[in-house]
């Protein structure tokens, strides 16, 4: 899968040693936070609504001084639909709502499953995106793309073979 999606980054219309390194950062940090999300599941002595409420919580914590540094919340707070628009406002609610959900089932299925497969599923979610923004935008995908997009579903589909063996085989040896 890694190599599919770095072999069709080739094609971005740039990408830079400096876009390189922002998107390693990610890629550890997003890596870093999921295995820390299984070890405090395991050890932390909170109901899973609560570990989501102080992950949110935290999180404002972590954004709000760079929204005010980025001027952002005057920016909010001078969008004309905020105060008139109870459409907007019911919209946002609904927002707000559904990342709160995300990220309980988030945090749940790396509680049932495990960081890799959390991490694997994220990734191979990449591939019906792509294939729908194909449609939906009209774009324009060579057939060396295509076959990029092959190789990464081919990955996961490699990944969720050995893994259910891997299982089938665990379940046959606690049996005997």
């Amino acid at each position: 899968m890694l190599i599919g999606a770095c072999l069709a980054s080739t094609h971005d219309v740039t990408m830079s040693p400096w876009g390189f390194f922002w998107m390693v950062v990610n890629c550890l940090s997003t890596a870093g936070y999921v295995l820390y999300m299984k070890f405090a599941t395991n050890t932390v002595k909170l109901s899973k609504f609560g570990m989501v409420f102080y992950n949110n919580v935290l999180c404002i914590a972590m954004l709000m001084p760079v929204a005010f540094v980025k001027d952002e919340v005057r920016a909010l707070l001078a969008t004309p639909a905020l105060f008139t628009n109870y459409g907007y406002v019911a919209a946002n609610v609904f927002a707000g709502f559904v990342g709160f959900f995300l990220n309980f089932s988030s945090l749940h299925c790396v509680a049932v499953t495990g960081p890799t497969t959390y991490a694997i599923l994220g990734s191979l979610n990449k591939v019906p995106v792509s294939i729908l923004g194909y449609f939906l935008f009209d774009s324009v995908i060579s057939g060396q793309e295509w076959f990029f997009i092959a190789v990464s579903m081919v990955g996961g589909f490699l990944y969720s073979y050995a893994k259910l063996k891997l299982e089938s085989q665990e379940v046959k040896s606690t049996r005997v």
